[in-house]
C-alpha cells in the first residue's frame, strides 16, 4: 500500500522564519554536506521543491543529517515522516460507557486499537472523590500502554497516552483526595508521564518528550520520590545521547546518581553508570567510558532483587547493547560485533520485538563497520522480517541509516536489501 504525501508545512515555515529561498536552502544543505564529509553536495531547488510538496517524506540519510545541521533539530521536527511512522496502524477513540445509577459519572473510555488487538483505559470519575482504586487503575493504564509499547512501538500509542494524561489532570482539578491518596497519586501520575516521554522520544518527537518528562519531575517532586526523579534523568540522559549531546549525557545521569545514592538497587545503579558511559564514549573518553562500563556491570552482577515494574527489560543484554554503542563511538569494531552479538542472543529469548529489531541493526552497523559487509547484509535483511510488526520511528530511521551506510560503502547484496527494504517500508 502507498501513501499519498502530504506538504511540508512544518518545513515551509520553518523556511519563512529562517529567511531561506528554495535555491537558498538548497546551498546551505550542500554547504553542510560538504563540512560534514567533504563531498560537494547535490542537492538543488528542484529537491527542495519536493520537500515541499511531500513527493518526498523521508530524505536519505545525508541530506538528513545536513538538514539537521542547517536548522538544528532532527528531522522529525522538520516536518519529515520515517516509514514506520506513515505504516503506524494505532487507533485511538473515546466512548460513552453505560452509566449505572449509584456510581460517579465516567464521560469517557480511551480504546486503543493494535493490529486487532484492543486495549481500553480505565475511566476515572468527573466529581467526587479520588482513592487507592482509582491510583490502581491510572498504573493499570501504564501498565497496558507500555505492554503494546514493548512489543511494537507506536505513535499513536504516544498520542494515547498523552490524551489519557490530560484526562487524568482533568479528573483530578474536579476531584477531592485525602492527603495518604495525594502522594500515590502524583506519584502515578509522575510515572505515566514518564512513559508518556518515552513513547514520544521512541516516536521522535522530541519536544513532546521533554514537555512530558518536565511535568513528570514536578509529579515526582511532589510525590516526594527521588527513584522516579532518577528514573526521569535516565530517559533524559538517554535522549541527549540520542541527540549527540554527550556532556549533557553524563551530567543528567550523574545527577541520578548523586540524588539516589544509597537507596538505589543494583538494576538502576547499573542502568545510570551505563547512561554515563554512552555520554564519555561519545566524547571520546575512553578511559572514563570503561570506568563506567565495569561499574555497571559491577552493579548489575550485585543486584540480589527483582527490580522495579518499569525497570523489567533492563537485563545483561542490554548491558551488552549499551557497551556496542560506546565501542561504535570509541570505533572499536571487532569489540562492538562481540558485543552486539551477545546483546541479540539476550533479546532474542524475550517477546520484545521492537528490541529484537533494534539489536539486529545494531549488529548490522557493528559488522558494517567492522568491515564484514556479507553478513552485515545478511542480517539486515533478516531484520527485514520485523520490520511489519514495528512501529518505532526511532529504531525504522536507525534501519534507514543501515541501509544507506550499505549502499554507500557498495556492500555485495546491499542493492538487493535497499529494494527490499522500500517494498517492506512502504
Amino acid at each position: 500500500m502507498r501513501h499519498e504525501y502530504k506538504p511540508n508545512i512544518t518545513l515551509r515555515h520553518l523556511m519563512i522564519e529562517y529567511r531561506f529561498t528554495r535555491e537558498g536552502l538548497a546551498e546551505a544543505v550542500n554547504d553542510a554536506t560538504e563540512q560534514r564529509t567533504g563531498l560537494l553536495g547535490t542537492c538543488t531547488p528542484r529537491m527542495v521543491g519536493r520537500w515541499l510538496r511531500g513527493d518526498i517524506a523521508y530524505p536519505r540519510s545525508r541530506g538528513r543529517q545536513a538538514l539537521e545541521a542547517v536548522f538544528g533539530r532532527p528531522v522529525s521536527e522538520l516536518g519529515f515522516r520515517s516509514p514506520a511512522d506513515m505504516a503506524d496502524r494505532v487507533t485511538v477513540h473515546m466512548s460513552e460507557p453505560a452509566r449505572p445509577q449509584e456510581s460517579p459519572v465516567f464521560r469517557r473510555t480511551f480504546v486503543l486499537s493494535f493490529t486487532g488487538s484492543l486495549l481500553t483505559l480505565p475511566p476515572l470519575p468527573d466529581a467526587g472523590r479520588l482513592g487507592m482504586s482509582d491510583v490502581g487503575r491510572i498504573k493499570a493504564a501504564a501498565e497496558g500502554l507500555h505492554r503494546i509499547d514493548d512489543l511494537h512501538g507506536g505513535v499513536k500509542v504516544a498520542d494515547a497516552a498523552a490524551h489519557y494524561i490530560a484526562y487524568v489532570e482533568e479528573a483530578v482539578r474536579r476531584c477531592t483526595f485525602s492527603g495518604r491518596v495525594q502522594d500515590h497519586l502524583y506519584r502515578a501520575l509522575g510515572e505515566i508521564s514518564t512513559s508518556a516521554g518515552w513513547f514520544a522520544f521512541d516516536a521522535g518527537r522530541h519536544e513532546d518528550a521533554r514537555r512530558q518528562w518536565d511535568a513528570a519531575l514536578r509529579y515526582a517532586l511532589l510525590a516526594r520520590s527521588d527513584l522516579l526523579q532518577a528514573r526521569i534523568w535516565s530517559s533524559m540522559s538517554h535522549q541527549a545521547w540520542e541527540l549527540g549531546h554527550g556532556s549533557e549525557a553524563v551530567s543528567i545521569a550523574r545527577a541520578a546518581l548523586d540524588q539516589t545514592r544509597g537507596r538505589r538497587d543494583g538494576h538502576l545503579s547499573a542502568l545510570l553508570h551505563s547512561r554515563v558511559a554512552k555520554g564519555h564514549a561519545m566524547q571520546g573518553e575512553t578511559g572514563w567510558c570503561s570506568r563506567s562500563l565495569l561499574r555497571a556491570e559491577t552493579e548489575y552482577d550485585k543486584a540480589s532483587s527483582e527490580p522495579q515494574p518499569w525497570l523489567g527489560f533492563f537485563n545483561a543484554g542490554e548491558l551488552s547493547a549499551a557497551a556496542t554503542l560506546c565501542f561504535l563511538d570509541l570505533r572499536e569494531f571487532p569489540k562492538a560485533v562481540t558485543s552486539a552479538r551477545d546483546a541479540l542472543h539476550h533479546v532474542e529469548a524475550t517477546p520484545l520485538r521492537r528490541n529484537q529489531l533494534a539489536g539486529q541493526v545494531r549488529l548490522a552497523r557493528a559488522l558494517a563497520d567492522a568491515g564484514e559487509l556479507e553478513e552485515a547484509v545478511s542480517v539486515a535483511v533478516e531484520s527485514l522480517k520485523l520490520l511489519p510488526q514495528v512501529h518505532s520511528p526511532r529504531v525504522a530511521t536507525r534501519l534507514s541509516h543501515l541501509r544507506d551506510n550499505l549502499l554507500d560503502r557498495s556492500a555485495p547484496g546491499a542493492t538487493g536489501f535497499s529494494e527490499r527494504y522500500e517494498a517492506v517500508a512502504t
